[in-house]
């Protein structure tokens, strides 16, 4: 992952006078048309606030991970769930997406996911929804192809981790019910690695790095350079 030396910026600021390039990469339409739900609601409280907006090789966070799905999904489909601090996060978005408001953002990331759904349960038929994170920053176009490749359009795939299943993931359309109920912490990992639900793996090494803190960052940064 591209990062420039940090800190440039305080990583709760957008940069001044940064643009975000839109990627025209054409997008191939998959054979099971997918939403694309990207969780970023949360407080970033370990970071200390604001993650979102962490400089991310001259972006946003949130603006390089919906960089990352852009070719991967069309416009009218990616939708980016804002929760605490979505007045200043909401204005350094300048790509089309939906965006939604969880209004219970403090409960967890299952209020995000549920939030999302309804939202997505409003707009078109999808065969599923792929789930991602807005700081799993080493992700990108190749990743996502390998989860939507392995999707049937039944069964759920998700990033195969050490300690389990986790997202990046695919829930196919019948799961959406159970998605929209969700609540709490755990978000769909109780989902993914509870008894009754079949899961194909996919070997996402990209996928077991995220920034929880600043010092993820600055490490994640020095790798990079």
């Amino acid at each position: 992952m591209p990062c420039l030396p940090f800190p440039l910026f305080p990583p709760w600021r957008v940069p001044q006078n940064d643009t975000v390039s839109v990627m025209n990469t054409s997008i191939k339409s998959p054979p099971h048309p997918l939403a694309v739900l990207l969780l970023a609601a949360g407080e970033s409280a370990r970071f200390g606030g604001r993650k979102q907006l962490a400089d991310i090789n001259g972006s946003p966070m949130i603006c390089h991970a919906m960089e990352a799905l852009r070719p991967v999904v069309a416009e009218a489909d990616l939708f980016v769930v804002l929760g605490a601090f979505q007045d200043e996060i909401a204005p350094a978005i300048n790509a089309p997406a939906h965006i939604i408001t969880n209004d219970n953002w403090a409960s967890g990331m299952g209020s995000s996911i549920a939030a999302g759904m309804a939202e997505i349960q409003h707009h078109g038929s999808y065969d599923g929804v792929l789930i991602a994170l807005c700081d799993q920053v080493r992700l990108g176009r190749a990743d996502y192809d390998k989860l939507i490749a392995a999707f049937n359009g039944q069964t759920i795939v998700a990033a195969r981790h050490d300690d389990g299943f986790g997202v990046p993931a695919i829930f196919p359309a019948h799961m959406f019910k159970l998605l929209a109920v969700l609540n709490g912490q755990a978000g769909a990992r109780k989902v993914l690695n509870g008894a009754h639900h079949e899961v194909i793996g996919v070997d996402l090494p990209n996928a077991a790095d995220d920034i929880d803190t600043q010092d993820d960052l600055i490490a994640m940064c020095a790798q990079s350079t």
